[in-house]
């Protein structure tokens, strides 16, 4: 359920996700951050084109060092809502149900842990931004950004 005054605060193209876990295998999707939720969004209907056009916005801003932790131009609640509705793999999180929110540097790049409560149980996700695939045999990351997510972790901080 999304509240009409909440407002989109940040929103990350090409982010590798998902639970930790032994066997657990990431995905590709958005990280769409509101004033009240977090949304890891796999299957949406924005189109090739504008998921393009944002993907690299996103890295021409990675590369001139700029802040990328910002609302998607066009991308709405509207749209959210749509996509949150659109499939079971997308998923949402109120602020009230995560527990611990932490970054991590890595050899790698910079990962971002978030453990929360879902279906009464603690669970944490895993979170980066991909900086080049490989497509063949199955779509799969090759580099990830060094990103600074305190923007992200203190407006979840402030907000739990």
């Amino acid at each position: 359920m999304v509240d009409w005054d909440e407002q989109i605060k940040g929103h990350l193209f090409w982010v590798w996700g998902g639970e930790e876990g032994l066997f657990k295998r990431g995905k590709e999707g958005m990280l769409v951050v509101t004033d009240r939720r977090l949304a890891f969004i796999i299957k949406t209907d924005m189109t090739y084109k504008m998921h393009e056009t944002h993907s690299i916005r996103q890295l021409k801003r990675f590369e001139a060092g700029e802040n990328i932790f910002r609302p998607a131009e066009g991308y709405t609640l509207e749209h959210l809502k749509k996509d949150l509705a659109k499939s079971y793999d997308n998923l949402q999180v109120p602020f009230r149900q995560i527990l611990d929110v932490v970054s991590e540097e890595k050899d790698w790049g910079t990962l971002l842990k978030v453990k929360m409560n879902i279906d009464y149980k603690p669970k944490v996700f895993k979170f980066s931004i991909v900086k080049g695939w490989v497509k063949y045999p199955v779509k799969d990351p090759l580099e990830f950004q060094r990103m600074d997510w305190r923007p992200l972790i203190n407006l979840i901080k402030m907000s739990i």
